[in-house]
C-alpha cells in the first residue's frame, strides 16, 4: 500500500483508488488505460472540457488536474456521501478547474450547452452493472450532442461470459459514431472470465495502432480491439434503448446490486 494510497469501497465493491499524495498515480487498470485513451486522443498540450459521469472521489479527475494546464474538469456524481467522505479524507479540493455536482448522470447532461465537451466519460455503477439509462442509444445522443466537432465518448463497464450486454453497448455506440474501440485484458475477452471493458468512441478516426502500442506499455497491457475483431464482439447485438428492458446476462443480476433504487420514469437510477 501507498502511503498516501486510500482503496475505496462501495457494497463491498473495490470502487476506486486514490493517492492523496500522488494524484497522477492511477492504481486501478482501467482507469490507466482511461487515462490514456484521453492523453492520446485529446493530447495534453490543448486546452479540454472533461465531464465524467460517476467518478466518486474523482481519481480520473484529479490525475487530469494535475497533468493539464488549461482545464475544465465537471464530474457528477449522485452519492453525496462518497462526494463527503472524499472530501474529508481523500483530499479532495474543488475549484473552477475541478467542480463536483451531485445529481443524476444523465439529467445532468440534458442541461449542458451543445459542443461543450471535448471528453465525456461514463464510469457510474449499481454494484457492478451500469446503470441502463447511462448506456442506451437516447443517452447516447445526448453525450453526441454534448460533445465537440472530434470529441470522446468513453464508458467503463464490467461484464461476464458471454459479453452480450458489452456487444451491446458497443452496437449502442456504433450507430452514432464513426470510430469505435475497446479494451480489455485478455481472460475477459475470450470470454474466460468477468472484468472491465473500456470503449471509446468519437467522429473522428481513432489512431487504432498507436493507441494499442501506448496500452501494451502498461504494467497490465491490455487487448484493443477494433474493425472485423469488434464485430465479432458484438455478433448480433442490438443497440439498447431507453424503452426496452434489458435482456443481457448481467442484468439477471441487477436484483442483487444497487444501492438506490429510486424510479425515473420507470427506470432505476
Amino acid at each position: 500500500m501507498r502511503r498516501g494510497g486510500r482503496l475505496v469501497l462501495q457494497d463491498g465493491v473495490e470502487s476506486s483508488y486514490v493517492d492523496t499524495l500522488d494524484p497522477t498515480h492511477l492504481e486501478f487498470e482501467y482507469l490507466r488505460h482511461l487515462a490514456r485513451i484521453v492523453d492520446t486522443l485529446h493530447p495534453k498540450r490543448r486546452p479540454m472540457s472533461f465531464v465524467q459521469v460517476g467518478g466518486g472521489p474523482c481519481a480520473l479527475a484529479r490525475y487530469l488536474d494535475a497533468t493539464r494546464k488549461d482545464l475544465r474538469a465537471v464530474v457528477v456524481e449522485r452519492d453525496p456521501v462518497i462526494v463527503e467522505i472524499a472530501r474529508e479524507w481523500l483530499g479532495l479540493r474543488t475549484s473552477p478547474r475541478l467542480q463536483v455536482r451531485i445529481a443524476d448522470g444523465r439529467d445532468e447532461i440534458a442541461k449542458l450547452p451543445d459542443a461543450s465537451a471535448d471528453v465525456v466519460v461514463i464510469d457510474a455503477f449499481d454494484g457492478v452493472i451500469v446503470p441502463h439509462h447511462l448506456v442506451t442509444r437516447e443517452c447516447v445522443a445526448e453525450v453526441r450532442r454534448v460533445l465537440r466537432p472530434g470529441g470522446v465518448h468513453l464508458m467503463n463497464l464490467i461484464d461476464i461470459p458471454p459479453l452480450d450486454f458489452a456487444g451491446a453497448v458497443v452496437a449502442t455506440l456504433a450507430r452514432a459514431y464513426r470510430s469505435v474501440i475497446a479494451l480489455t485484458d485478455a481472460a475477459t475477452l475470450t470470454r474466460q472470465s468477468s472484468g472491465n471493458l473500456v470503449l471509446a468512441a468519437t467522429d473522428a478516426e481513432i489512431p487504432y495502432e498507436q493507441l494499442a502500442r501506448v496500452v501494451r506499455l502498461d504494467p497490465a497491457p491490455w487487448e484493443s480491439v477494433w474493425g472485423r475483431r469488434l464485430d465479432r464482439l458484438v455478433a448480433d447485438a442490438e443497440p439498447l434503448a431507453d424503452d426496452t428492458p434489458p435482456t443481457h446476462a448481467l442484468a439477471s443480476l441487477s436484483a442483487l446490486w444497487g444501492r438506490s433504487r429510486d424510479a425515473r420514469n420507470g427506470r432505476e437510477r
